[in-house]
């Protein structure tokens, strides 16, 4: 673990970024510290499987030597994981890590015609499924596939093989982003970004929030799948740089949540609002200790008065993370426990080693209190966007990562998001920005989820239409929405349409279509 975390500064390309001083060298070499440090811990646990550190790194070293020496993959090469969240995901990850190969992490809820358009974009060597779910028309873009299920055999026979020699600039891992403007993009994921968020985490649990790892380490659950990047980024690489103990869980499950909590003491949660709220809601959390969590984290929305009581009252030893990062820039600002009651319509200010500035079309820095585009410069900025440079050139400048979300900074440095670029609203003229609207909305008690989106109007050209998700066992109007946004918006802002619905639109990787909510509304 680390003891000291001091920042230098270090050229990409023609921007100076910040990087941490004492860094390893590679992912793999910071696995394989923590390998040396604590081999008898235990590191992954998954049902009735529990995989030490030492087991973990055999079982590294054994696929990594077949897939180098079966397949001759190494350095470079693409290999593709259609894989759930189970004890195989991680010594598959870190496998193609140690061979310096890349990684690409597909969504397991895509459909095949998605697919095929990811396989081909990547072109990998070989794919390591569950075939259980795995869709063998697919088996036509990979030259060589490996089942889940003869993955033991792997492990059984052992082998090893030379680590790959990888510089930090080294391309590691292709994720995808959500495709809600087109088709998904592949984000080139950098071994710096990974050990960057690695080392980043570590140092706002120990050193910021002052979050003690007990005797043996932490432990942590992973409900989120792994193909999304705070799951991957922001809670699996940096709990194995820690030495922690990482719990699975396949799908959510109230009940099995809440008894992995209190069985295991884990201390480290992440989870969505929502997600929060389902579980504090239900009958079930009465039930069970939740005392054993140090440090509660969330993001992709905010988190409203009421739900941080609750959250108070059961994570009674917890302290809060509101993190806001994308694929392309995981984390990248950051709201730390108070901060988050305080500010809870914010979105943080910058994390450790980041900077963020609202910009013009021009990419000029806009004055305090102004809306413009967020942009993100630092070591979680992502290498581009895989063969793509066209994209890559709109988006990637000078070292900053213009993220499409329009927003504001206070005179505290306080950011707050207020409209995707394409979602802004013009009614009459006048700019409404939909995030702004929906932090708001989310702020009542009652409210699960809420998507603010346009709809056409003749004397106007555009109004505010807002579709609802009430939390389950409440009632909700549409006057009582209003009423509570009426002191905390202009008049205009305020959705004139609300609709009542059991469940929002969502792509395969979560997000809202607003396209289709509209589509809806016009019918």
């Amino acid at each position: 673990m680390n003891t000291e975390f001091k920042f230098e500064q270090k050229k990409v390309g023609s921007a100076l970024v910040n990087v941490y001083a004492n860094r390893p060298a590679s992912v793999y070499k910071m696995f394989l510290d923590t390998v040396d440090e604590h081999p008898q811990r235990q590191a992954i646990k998954f049902g009735d499987i529990s995989i030490s550190y030492a087991e973990l790194g055999r079982r590294v070293d054994a696929l990594s030597s077949t897939l180098a020496g079966n397949y001759n993959i190494g350095k470079g090469d693409r290999v593709a994981m259609f894989l759930k969240n189970d004890d195989t995901f991680p010594p598959v990850f870190l496998a193609i890590s140690k061979l310096g190969a890349v990684s690409v992490v597909l969504n397991t809820r895509l459909t095949k015609a998605e697919l095929e358009h990811q396989l081909e974009m990547t072109k990998p060597v070989a794919a390591i499924v569950d075939a259980e779910i795995w869709d063998k028309g697919l088996d036509k873009l990979v030259k060589h596939k490996i089942e889940r299920n003869n993955l033991a055999e792997i492990w059984a026979r052992g082998g090893t093989h030379p680590a790959a020699d990888c510089d930090e600039e080294d391309l590691h891992t292709i994720l995808f982003t959500s495709g809600t403007t087109g088709k998904a993009k592949g984000v080139k994921i950098l071994h710096r970004n990974l050990i960057h968020s690695a080392i980043r985490m570590e140092q706002y649990m120990y050193e910021i929030l002052h979050i003690a790892s007990p005797e043996g380490g932490s432990k942590t659950l992973i409900v989120a799948p792994l193909f999304h990047v705070m799951a991957l980024q922001e809670q699996l690489v940096p709990c194995l740089k820690m030495g922690n103990t990482v719990i699975m869980l396949s799908a959510l499950s109230i009940t099995a949540f809440l008894e992995i909590v209190e069985k295991e003491k884990v201390e480290f949660l992440v989870g969505s609002p929502s997600i929060y709220r389902i579980l504090l809601g239900s009958g079930e959390v009465a039930k069970y200790d939740l005392s054993p969590v140090k440090l509660a984290g969330f993001g992709a929305a905010p988190m409203s008065p009421d739900l941080m009581s609750l959250m108070k009252k059961s994570f009674t030893k917890a302290k809060f993370f509101n993190g806001f990062g994308l694929t392309e820039a995981s984390i990248s600002l950051a709201s730390l426990d108070r901060e988050c009651i305080e500010n809870p319509t914010s979105i943080g200010r910058h994390s450790l080693g980041c900077e963020a500035r609202i910009v013009d079309e021009k990419a000029r820095e806009l004055p305090v209190g102004a809306v413009g585009e967020i942009a993100i410069k630092g070591p979680n900025v992502a290498g581009g966007y895989y063969n793509d440079p066209q994209a890559t050139a709109e988006s990637f400048r000078d070292g900053w990562f213009l993220t499409g979300d329009l927003g504001k900074c206070d005179e505290k440095g306080f950011f707050y998001v207020v409209s995707r670029k394409k979602d802004m609203i013009n009614r009459g003229g006048e700019n409404i920005y939909p995030v702004e609207v929906e932090n708001i909305i989310y702020l009542h008690p009652k409210v699960l989820e809420v998507a603010v989106y346009r709809v056409p109007d003749a004397v106007m050209g555009e109004k505010a239409a807002a579709s609802i998700v009430a939390v389950p066992n409440t009632t909700l109007t549409a006057e009582e929405i209003q009423e509570f946004c009426s002191d905390k918006l202009a008049k205009y802002k305020i959705p004139e349409y609300i609709v009542f619905t059991t469940s929002l639109p969502k792509n395969p990787g979560g997000k809202i279509i607003k396209e289709e909510l509209t589509r809806q509304f016009s019918r």
